[in-house]
């Protein structure tokens, strides 16, 4: 009996010591736990840093990357504006300038037309010292008219008119009434269009019409305004159409069976010619007072 009270005595002593041993191990087993709890996470902070950096680098760097493209599109933007805005000066300056030519160049043509009216009274004072005595004795024996005109031209009212048949531009045609002494006709009236569309033979005829000094202001070769008068335009007319084949607007009258026309300066067409008839009367008043 004591024996077994012995033997169970020692195994219940072996059992609390090994009891004991495993919680002491338990126990250091979890005082350890927290360590490696807090060593995990040192390191996952430490690697979160890591990233959270790299992030910021990337970050840094786009930013930088965008701020220089957003420099040079400025830049770009900017020569492109210095580009546009030289050119536009250039184009004003050739505008400017061809606007001052234009205004030179009709200086010019009003001051040849004025020197050929001058020189037109010339011829007819010359005309008139000639053959004013050679007139008087035709008349007093035919029936003369009261004005005449020279071979080709033909009279209504107190002007002459001459059907040009060479094309030629609008300020050739106007180079060649000069010459003759006269202008591009200058319709006054219905009656006067009528006349010249009965006699003209082409279809179509340059006058002393034009806007080449202000688009849009019409008036005659003499300087007199198209509103001030009569105006016998055809429908539509005038449109200042663009010419693309000569690229240029229309500038310049025509006569045609429709009425006027604007018309491009440059196209090559016939013309009539337009100056003052001799006045016979006057010649013999003042052959009488010689």
């Amino acid at each position: 009996m004591w024996g077994s009270k012995g033997g169970s005595s020692r195994g219940r002593q072996q059992r609390e010591d090994q009891q004991a041993a495993g919680e002491a191990e338990a126990y250091e087993e979890q005082s350890e736990l927290p360590d490696m709890v807090m060593e995990i996470e040192d390191d996952v902070l430490e690697e979160y840093n890591e990233s959270e950096g790299t992030d910021q680098d990337k970050s840094q760097l786009l930013a930088k990357a965008l701020a220089l493209l957003g420099l040079l599109v400025c830049l770009v933007l900017l020569g492109l504006m210095v580009y546009f805005g030289v050119t536009y000066d250039k184009m004003r300056q050739r505008l400017r300038q061809a606007r001052e030519g234009l205004q030179n160049t009709t200086k010019q043509y009003l001051k040849l037309q004025q020197r050929a009216r001058m020189q037109e009274e010339q011829y007819c004072s010359h005309f008139r010292n000639s053959t004013q005595h050679w007139l008087q004795l035709f008349c007093e024996k035919y029936e003369c008219p009261s004005r005449i005109c020279d071979p080709d031209w033909i009279l209504f009212g107190r002007s002459c008119f001459l059907f040009s048949n060479v094309s030629q531009s609008w300020e050739q045609s106007g180079e060649t009434c000069t010459q003759l002494h006269g202008y591009l006709a200058i319709i006054s009236s219905k009656k006067m269009q009528k006349f010249l569309l009965e006699h003209g033979k082409k279809s179509i005829y340059w006058i002393g019409l034009t806007d080449k000094v202000m688009e849009g202001s019409w008036v005659w070769v003499d300087g007199t305004k198209v509103a001030d008068g009569i105006m016998l335009w055809a429908s539509g007319q005038p449109d200042n159409a663009f010419n693309r084949t000569l690229r240029m607007a229309e500038n310049c009258g025509v006569l045609s069976q429709r009425g006027w026309l604007d018309e491009v300066c440059a196209r090559k067409l016939p013309s009539i010619c337009e100056k003052s008839a001799v006045r016979l009367h006057l010649i013999f008043q003042r052959a009488r007072r010689g």
